[in-house]
């Protein structure tokens, strides 16, 4: 059951149809597929749960007709929704989220005729929002309350490589700034933030997420302390037969083992096949989170997993971290280009409980130090790694051992 009238459609994709490299924002949206045994109901809209009886209340949003459909298990997967925050003149013509298709389309249509941009908020849609907004032609200043931005991904020391290459193409950075209003006669003229004005006939808001939970609040289900419906190990909530997944739903930590959200499309998919499985009668268990994650700014990969040093600090986990700045091919070979690396460990053991990478193949560098902190590996473990090695691929030492070599060498 899908308010929307197409089953899928990938909100991740939409700052790049926004910047044309994704030919159209309607290659986003996927079409019914055809399952076997799977009735597909589009347009329609779930307005109550009833978790005694187990029936959902629903209406078609094209016909007005309402419906009592029972069920037998119920998967709740009712996403997030785009974080308004209490600023005057918001609700202003050319003011945006980046939440939907139609989101998309609208910010296509206005970039037709808009001179200035301005971004409110430095996370990753944020980033990737204002880089394609100066690719079709846009000024575009981005404005981030905290001190950096990319904050939940990367510690500062990284985050300013992230500003480096944002001021290269033209991107106008201001942290440590909040944004007071937003002004204009019906349409937006300007933005005033920390104590400054800035021109602006166009807004985005890209203050993140919050749980899209009012569905399962009302049924009475359990919310947890992030405001996200709390579930236990194999994604079933307070409600017998009832099972979430995706941004609507806490997840644990796997390194703190504390509840969190991970708003990630990799984290919606992996629960959902969890949460399918046992909907169906599985007993599949979601093991947790590391928050890995992967952008990309002007050709440069930007990528995480586990705890920024912040964070760990946060947790009451003392850490140790080591940053390097190496090739990734050997420096004769054509192409050579710089990668950083910055890894995370636990002072007390030597476990890896975070990692960050800048440059060339970063996404995939991540995903190895991903299974190298469930595997609960230390940073010597790590050093003695075996790896491959050809001059147009890889230098002859992984710059993964580079970093590692010289966090052992801290920690001893």
């Amino acid at each position: 059951m899908e308010r929307n009238p197409y089953p899928l459609y990938h909100p991740c994709g939409i700052p790049f149809a926004i910047g044309g490299r994704v030919r159209s924002i309607s290659d986003l949206v996927e079409q019914k597929p055809r399952l076997q045994n799977v009735e597909m109901k589009t347009s329609t809209e779930a307005r109550a749960i009833d978790i005694k009886d187990k029936e959902v209340e629903a209406i078609d949003l094209k016909t007005s007709k309402e419906e009592v459909i029972q069920y037998d298990s119920l998967v709740i997967a009712t996403g997030s929704l785009p974080i308004r925050p209490p600023i005057h003149g918001i609700d202003l013509e050319n003011v945006f989220t980046v939440h939907s298709i139609s989101d998309g389309e609208r910010i296509i249509a206005a970039v037709q005729t808009a001179k200035k941009a301005l971004i409110i908020g430095g996370g990753l849609i944020g980033i990737e929002t204002a880089e394609a907004l100066r690719e079709r032609g846009l000024e575009v200043t981005v404005v981030e309350m905290l001190p950096s931005v990319l904050a939940n991904m990367l510690d500062a020391d990284m985050s300013e490589i992230v500003l480096g290459k944002l001021r290269e193409i033209g991107i106008n950075v201001m942290c440590g700034r909040k944004v007071e209003e937003i002004v204009g006669d019906g349409r937006v003229s300007k933005v005033r933030a920390g104590g400054e004005e800035f021109p602006a006939d166009l807004v985005i808001v890209a203050a993140g997420f919050r749980p899209n939970v009012e569905l399962a609040r009302a049924a009475g289900i359990e919310i947890g302390i992030t405001r996200a419906i709390k579930v236990d190990e194999r994604l079933m909530t307070s409600a017998e037969d009832v099972y979430a997944a995706g941004d609507c739903v806490e997840a644990r930590h796997l390194i703190t083992g504390k509840p969190t959200l991970s708003q990630l499309a990799t984290t919606a998919i992996r629960m959902g096949r969890v949460a399918g499985a046992n909907a169906a009668g599985g007993n599949e268990n979601f093991p947790g989170v590391l928050n890995t994650a992967v952008t990309s700014i002007h050709g440069l990969e930007v990528a995480s997993t586990g705890l920024t040093s912040q964070a760990a600090d946060s947790a009451g986990i003392k850490p140790v971290s080591m940053r390097v700045r190496v090739l990734d091919k050997p420096r004769y070979y054509p192409g050579a280009q710089p990668i950083t690396i910055k890894l995370i460990a636990d002072s007390n053991d030597g476990r890896l409980i975070g990692g960050q990478v800048i440059g060339n193949d970063a996404g995939a560098r991540v995903n190895l130090l991903a299974f190298a902190i469930r595997s609960r590996t230390t940073v010597w473990e790590l050093s003695k790694m075996e790896y491959c090695y050809a001059p147009p691929v890889v230098d002859d030492i992984e710059p993964l051992i580079v970093a590692a070599d010289a966090l052992a060498r801290r920690l001893a």
